[in-house]
């Protein structure tokens, strides 16, 4: 969940790397306090025809509560609680946008929220979000139950501004 990108490793993260084939794809953009992607999926991602599937809208809210806590702070975070309330469905070869903003921070841990609309504005889903700061304090606290090289790829992308930000 830092960005696609991290040092000299790439990701193959679902909702953000640009060459993951199955991928999202999702290109994250900051305006003021804001963090906002533009998202349009075809037939491969439906549950029924013409619908998005919901467990893939969530991972659209998912991913983009996560960008907003890492560019906003800059420290690598997993999620620890998702609530999502859907509102209608997610047309497939439909543009949508999802935005996320950071409500509460503290030194462990930040929550965020956001939203999936349609073009017109109308909510699809709404979601908040839980996420717990993998600080170095936190990555070194707990390196014996953490890959060694997610550990290496995490402190690489903490403080490092994501490009195009």
């Amino acid at each position: 969940m830092p960005e696609s990108t991290t040092g000299e490793t790439e990701s193959n993260c679902f909702g953000c790397a640009p060459r993951n084939p199955i991928g999202l794809h999702l290109d994250f953009e900051r305006h003021g306090d804001v963090f906002s992607t533009r998202v349009k999926l075809g037939t491969d991602y439906e549950s029924f025809p013409g619908v998005v599937h919901g467990g893939i809208v969530a991972s659209i809210l998912d991913e983009t509560l996560a960008q907003a806590v890492y560019r906003s702070g800059r420290v690598s975070a997993f999620t620890t609680g998702l609530r999502i309330r859907y509102a209608r469905p997610m047309e497939t070869d439909t543009e949508h946008t999802a935005h996320a903003e950071i409500v509460k921070r503290d030194d462990i841990s930040v929550r965020a929220s956001g939203r999936v609309e349609t073009g017109d504005g109308e909510i699809v889903a709404v979601a908040d979000g839980t996420f717990y700061l993998l600080t170095d304090d936190v990555l070194g606290q707990n390196s014996e139950r953490i890959p060694a090289e997610l550990i290496k790829v995490l402190r690489s992308a903490n403080g490092r501004a994501p490009q195009g930000d």
